[in-house]
């Protein structure tokens, strides 16, 4: 039984105490029993257990309290949870979060009063795909979540495209975070960039599509989300600007280290567009694989999608190869330059790495504390280069606490 206090300060330690008992255990007890203390007496509040179950996340504590006291007998039902579940407006649950009833579907609206909270039904929408324009250039974009949730900007790596994030979207869209996935130029379906310097420290091309796409959205700040190459166009995007960047998360981020796949390496070679093109539809699912450490565990989907997007991308991914990497790894002048801008960004980071991984080894992870000292950094087991997809459910018990705790630190401050 937990009760939840008017104070908001102390609803968020309450709530946050509860998070950490629950990963702490590291196991979810079958139901959570909460009392909403909302200055009525214990007698008129009768705790309801709710199951974990019929589409509720695993992971989340749910806190139940329904009101028994007329006219709300059977219809004042308030599930509280951790903050971004859903909005929340009016104290006193402000900063606490409410929850949505997701069991067999449920979705309501209702207001205790004047003295009460209101509990605003949470939309999580499917994820929908769209075309917008960037300084001229078609860019495509996957978004889920509340249009009015706090932005996630997910960026894919080398090869990749959007919806290398689906997992994850669903998830934080859940949280009532607003996932936006883009295609980088030349990936996927959007436009090649022509005469792109990259990742030039004085004209850095992926830094400023970061900015422009933020623009293009409407946001004014993001939490930035990004894997293999994706994690170094978020790191540049974040030092150039940080006045832009909610937090950082890196996921096997190309450019901590040197060290890069043997393939990679070979692909900056003259000729590897074309040896590529000879091995036909081959080589796109050779590189899926490669990714993984488990082949088994590759969803259908993404063979699929892989067969769809790969082949147009190759050109571009070997031209942003030789932009950064050469046959001995990651270029070092060109890493050294956006290292002495690192402090630049002064925000939270978050590193986040499959133990497995082949392509860019997660060995490379103790030089993060060379650029970020303050970051975290985890390491998913049996894992490889797309942990977001091989183990969903233990890259986003890291990536989605970071973000809550990203944001119950500003909400406090």
């Amino acid at each position: 039984m937990v009760a939840m206090r008017e104070d908001p300060q102390q609803q968020i330690r309450t709530g946050l105490g509860i998070l950490r008992a629950l990963e702490h255990e590291g196991g979810t007890p079958t139901r959570i029993e909460g009392l909403a203390d909302r200055g009525l007496a214990r007698g008129e509040i009768e705790a309801l257990p709710v199951p974990l179950q019929h589409g509720v996340a695993a992971n989340d504590p749910l806190l139940l309290g329904r009101v028994i006291r007329p006219p709300l007998v059977g219809t004042g039902m308030l599930a509280l949870a951790h903050r971004r579940r859903t909005r929340v407006h009016r104290d006193p649950l402000e900063d606490v979060g409410v929850l949505a009833l997701r069991a067999l579907g449920i979705r309501f609206s209702m207001k205790l009063g004047p003295t009460r909270a209101e509990v605003i039904e949470e939309h999580v929408e499917s994820m929908t795909g769209r075309t917008m324009d960037v300084r001229g250039a078609r860019v495509r974009i996957v978004e889920a979540g509340p249009s009015d949730g706090e932005a996630v900007l997910l960026i894919h790596g080398v090869g990749g495209w959007a919806e290398n994030w689906r997992e994850t979207m669903a998830a934080i869209a859940r949280r009532g975070y607003r996932a936006h996935a883009i295609d980088l130029p030349g990936f996927g379906e959007s436009e090649r960039p022509r005469g792109a310097r990259y990742f030039d420290p004085r004209r850095p091309f992926y830094a400023q599509f970061v900015v422009d796409v933020l623009d293009a959205l409407g946001c004014a700040r993001a939490h930035l989300v990004g894997h293999s190459l994706g994690g170094a166009v978020a790191f540049t995007a974040a030092v150039t600007a940080p006045e832009r960047t909610s937090s950082l998360t890196l996921v096997a981020p190309g450019g901590i280290g040197i060290e890069v796949a043997l393939a990679l390496r070979l692909a900056t070679l003259p000729g590897a567009r074309l040896m590529a093109w000879l091995r036909g539809p081959r080589a796109a699912r050779e590189g899926v694989a490669s990714c993984f450490y488990d082949v088994a565990r590759v969803p259908q989907t993404v063979w699929e999608e892989a067969d769809r997007f790969v082949p147009g991308s190759l050109g571009e991914t070997i031209r942003v190869l030789r932009a950064g990497v050469t046959l001995r790894g990651i270029r070092p002048s060109l890493r050294s330059a956006w290292v002495a801008h690192a402090d630049r960004y002064t925000g939270p980071v978050l590193v986040l790495w499959g133990e497995r991984d082949a392509v860019i080894p997660a060995t490379q992870a103790h030089a993060v504390a060379e650029i970020f000292p303050n970051a975290e950094v985890r390491l998913i087991p049996d894992a490889g280069h797309l942990v977001m997809i091989e183990q969903p459910e233990g890259f986003q018990s890291a990536l989605i606490p970071f973000l809550q705790r990203v944001e119950s630190t500003r909400i406090s401050a």
